[in-house]
């Protein structure tokens, strides 16, 4: 009886070991994070950055582990942001109203910037509303205002994931038609670390302050 036990136990762990294994051919792979920098000029980009080897802070979004998809349909971490000051702002590409003056604003923070501060700058836009902005549709979103790859990260993610970054930003949104959303109209700095440095939170505050904010984290 007692080594039937063991013969039992034994065959149950080559079949737990088999079934670990055995789904690798089938199961999906993600480039890591190297990889995909690698594979299009928005990802060079982020390669170039100066990153630290450990771990994101405690305080840094770069923690959460989703993965999202940016205007080229590649699968992205938030943490390959990581080694420049982020401008992040959640709207949706069919907006009328708000998000049009939020993506003036953004534009107007990076034309007054310094050459060297806006060189370790990166500008990020979360859609809320995954459905309809699939990379293809940020693609052409992209084209028609400008937004090239080496300045611009486009992201789209499920919704569960932009519910967390948005608790994580403090950014509140809500559908109100098939079409529409109500949303908070926040710019949000990060610094290097993916740490929440700064948020305007009203469409009239003038990017000034932001500029300076920035001009302080990428000298210090």
């Amino acid at each position: 009886m007692k080594y039937h036990i063991i013969t039992v136990i034994l065959l149950s762990i080559a079949v737990i070991f088999g079934s670990c294994t055995g789904g690798e051919d089938t199961a999906p792979r993600h480039s890591p994070p190297d990889e995909m920098n690698r594979s299009n000029g928005e990802h060079a980009a982020h390669a170039n950055m100066e990153m630290d080897s450990g771990e994101p802070t405690d305080e840094s979004i770069y923690n959460v582990s989703s993965l999202w998809h940016n205007r080229h349909g590649d699968s992205v971490e938030l943490r390959t942001l990581r080694g420049r000051v982020q401008v992040v702002a959640m709207v949706y590409t069919h907006c009328e109203h708000a998000c049009p003056r939020i993506l003036a604003d953004m534009k107007r923070i990076r034309d007054q910037l310094p050459a060297e501060a806006r060189s370790a700058t990166n500008f990020t836009i979360i859609s809320i509303d995954p459905e309809r902005d699939t990379p293809g549709r940020l693609t052409e979103f992209a084209i028609e205002n400008d937004l090239s790859d080496d300045e611009w990260t486009l992201l789209n993610g499920n919704q569960g994931d932009v519910l967390e970054i948005a608790a994580l930003l403090g950014v509140k949104y809500k559908r109100i038609s098939e079409t529409d959303f109500t949303h908070s109209n926040m710019i949000t700095v990060l610094n290097r670390e993916g740490e929440i440095v700064h948020q305007r939170e009203k469409l009239q505050d003038q990017p000034g302050k932001i500029v300076k904010i920035i001009g302080q984290h990428v000298s210090g």
